[in-house]
């Protein structure tokens, strides 16, 4: 992925412990990041006139949980196309399967790999790039009768 693509790629990550959106801010920096610190803050964030291209959230966290904003946000018509990538502590299958039931598109679990999480979010992004220009030529051709 280009430079300018990643300089306007936003990502929001939410985690309520300051140390984890730190270490995710400075590994992801040539990105725009944004973040919040809890479940409403994200969905606020993410229903904002600049929503995210994707999100990294965090399970457990005071208020609402991870899988409560994933489960709102990918079923809003506004958000659903959002990927999501939960990024947590809770690392049983179980968990695992349950995050990406919820919608998720991949799931990290912590501690973790700092190459491993940067080549993700690049690729899940790229693969939203080209989903995003796919949705808009079948627009386009929709709208000319093609």
């Amino acid at each position: 992925m280009d430079n300018m693509l990643k300089e306007n790629s936003r990502i929001l990550i939410v985690d309520d412990e300051k140390v984890n959106r730190d270490v995710l801010c400075s590994l992801l920096e040539e990105y725009h990041v944004i973040v919040a610190k809890n479940g409403d803050q994200a969905i606020k964030r993410a229903l904002s006139n600049s929503p995210p291209d994707i999100i990294l959230l965090d399970v457990v966290m005071p208020g609402r949980s991870g899988y409560e904003v994933c489960t709102f946000l990918s079923t809003d018509e506004r958000t659903k196309h959002i990927p999501i990538i939960f990024v947590t502590a809770k690392c049983t299958v179980e968990e695992e399967a349950k995050g990406l039931e919820l919608g998720a598109v991949d799931y990290i679990s912590k501690p973790f790999n700092l190459s491993i999480v940067k080549i993700r979010v690049k690729n899940h992004l790229e693969l939203k790039k080209h989903r995003d220009l796919l949705e808009k030529m079948n627009t386009t051709d929709s709208l000319t009768g093609i």
